[in-house]
């Protein structure tokens, strides 16, 4: 047996896993196009999983598409083909240091387009929700998973700024993906208030609709993630875990 030839199993994050079990119910038939999702606490005692888990997992697949968020009306399955439902399952996977590297060149590329495009359409009603999601990272400069949050929303409204839904769904699934490491550098000190002065940058250059300039601030931005990445974890795999 060629030993060298056995990869280590990699432990695999719970948001991941209740992502693809959902996948897989919606797969077989189990959870139909246009059915309601059991309520949260509910469901997440069926999987016996945490809620923010699971909050996660149905975050990520509303993103993707594959469920429909209503505000106060619950979660239900998207009405799309089953071939397309496949689609996601590509993304949930697991990040070594190579696909990793690999997914910081992607994002760089995409992410700098969109930012081009978004700065020639971009709203003023978007610009106001950047600009919310900055005040908001100031208060919460300490809390990583609550920037976090407001991290996604920012990217998310520049993603949307640049009206082209082909590019919002790659964009999209590759910063999901990039969840876990955003997770790792959140937590080294000073990237948080490097990220909001990167955001703050972003939206200067949005504002005056400079499409070249926040290009340029969205590489340097993502440049400046992948090398905070790098400082916490120099082989590029200590403590990471299969992306978001």
């Amino acid at each position: 047996m060629d030993t060298a030839a056995i990869a280590p199993i990699k432990r695999q994050p719970v948001a991941e896993q209740v992502a693809q079990r959902l996948l897989g119910l919606i797969q077989i038939g189990n959870l139909k196009p246009g059915q309601q999702l059991p309520p949260e606490r509910e469901l997440a005692g069926m999987l016996e999983v945490s809620r923010p888990s699971l909050r996660e997992a149905l975050r990520a697949l509303s993103l993707l598409g594959v469920l429909q968020i209503r505000q106060g009306g619950g979660v239900f399955v998207s009405s799309l083909d089953p071939e397309l439902l496949l689609a996601p399952l590509h993304f949930f996977i697991s990040l070594d240091s190579e696909n990793l590297e690999r997914l910081f060149d992607a994002r760089i590329v995409i992410e700098s387009a969109i930012a081009r495009l978004a700065a020639t359409r971009i709203t003023p009603e978007a610009i106001a929700t950047l600009k919310q999601c900055v005040n908001f990272e100031v208060h919460e400069i300490g809390n990583v998973d609550q920037f976090i949050e407001s991290d996604v929303l920012f990217h998310q409204t520049i993603f949307a700024a640049s009206d082209n839904p082909f590019l919002v769904r790659i964009a999209t699934s590759l910063h999901i993906l990039g969840r876990a490491s955003r997770e790792i550098t959140g937590h080294i000190p000073g990237v948080l208030p490097q990220s909001l002065k990167d955001h703050r940058r972003i939206i200067a250059a949005m504002s005056a609709r400079d499409p070249e300039r926040a290009a340029a601030a969205m590489e340097a931005h993502l440049r400046n993630v992948r090398r905070a990445y790098h400082q916490r974890t120099p082989d590029g795999s200590r403590g990471m875990r299969a992306g978001a």
